[in-house]
């Protein structure tokens, strides 16, 4: 692919998916770009930036769709996990105690993975909520990963990254050549397809937001604004899970990193906002220690 038409592709990317991708990733589009020529029939990808030129907003999409980049696994970072489950579920259960709701966002959850990990990570720590009102809601800009995500349907191989055999069995049933996910998990799991450029409508407030390792692709202006968006959409000193060593432009200005918990930040907010939820949401300075890994976590 020419270097002209790498920078095309780029600026596409750029506009309507918000991506800042360097000349480093080079080699990595023009392998992808490589395998949707083929796939598609093109004779060359000249041809296809042809295309493109004219406008084609369906083909424009298709292009996306390929050159996302879905990495992801069954309870990344096992750290993360159990400090959410050791932690953050606990002093979620005694805040939101009299409201008896949950709301948790995973954004950027690609092929929904992470998000069942959540509601698995509920099921097994935030018990005797039966009469909760719990969501889990999981977005990822690309529809063929929200499509997997919707069937909830992993080979062996998938359901091997991230747990042994007693999560898989007691969370999972055989489909066909594949596992799929309980409806006691699933039920209350919603997916959409949502764009980071764009707004949510109709969302109540999250308790928490994961939204890791999807930042780093954006430009440091970007970031900034999406971290901002993020924010709006919680409630008053809301948890912000990031990806580990992932560094984000304008995070400080709205989000406080939670002392002793890697990857974990909390919504800023006002004085007299901190009086009003009286430090109920508020992690003290002084954590207690982790415990060792359940069983499930890769050590």
């Amino acid at each position: 692919m020419k270097k002209s038409d790498f920078d095309y592709i780029v600026q596409l990317l750029k506009k309507y998916a918000g991506w800042d991708l360097s000349a480093e990733s080079y080699f990595l589009i023009d392998n992808k770009i490589y395998n949707f020529v083929c796939e598609k029939g093109y004779s060359s990808s000249d041809e296809l930036i042809q295309d493109l030129k004219r406008g084609q907003k369906s083909l424009l999409w298709q292009v996306i769709e390929a050159l996302t980049i879905s990495d992801t696994s069954f309870f990344r970072d096992y750290s993360v996990f159990r400090s959410f489950e050791q932690l953050i579920l606990p002093r979620i259960r005694e805040v939101n105690r009299r409201s008896k709701k949950l709301r948790i966002w995973s954004l950027g959850c690609a092929t929904g993975q992470e998000t069942y990990s959540i509601g698995m990570s509920l099921a097994d720590n935030l018990v005797a909520t039966g009469d909760w009102n719990i969501n889990i809601l999981g977005t990822d800009i690309s529809t063929q990963a929200i499509t997997k995500a919707q069937r909830g349907i992993y080979n062996t191989l998938e359901v091997q990254m991230g747990m042994n055999i007693r999560r898989i069995v007691k969370y999972f049933h055989k489909e066909n050549n594949g596992w799929m996910i309980n409806p006691e998990i699933a039920n209350n799991i919603k997916f959409l397809r949502y764009n980071l450029l764009d707004n949510l409508s109709n969302i109540e407030p999250f308790d928490i937001v994961f939204c890791r390792y999807v930042l780093h692709y954006f430009s440091a202006e970007m970031q900034k604004q999406i971290v901002k968006k993020i924010q709006s959409y919680q409630v008053p000193a809301g948890f912000l899970y990031i990806g580990m060593h992932e560094e984000v432009a304008g995070l400080d200005e709205y989000y406080n990193a939670v002392p002793g918990i890697p990857c974990l930040y909390q919504a800023k907010v006002s004085n007299e906002t901190m009086k009003k939820i009286q430090n109920k949401n508020t992690i003290p300075n002084e954590m207690p220690k982790l415990q060792r890994p359940h069983q499930y976590f890769k050590n």
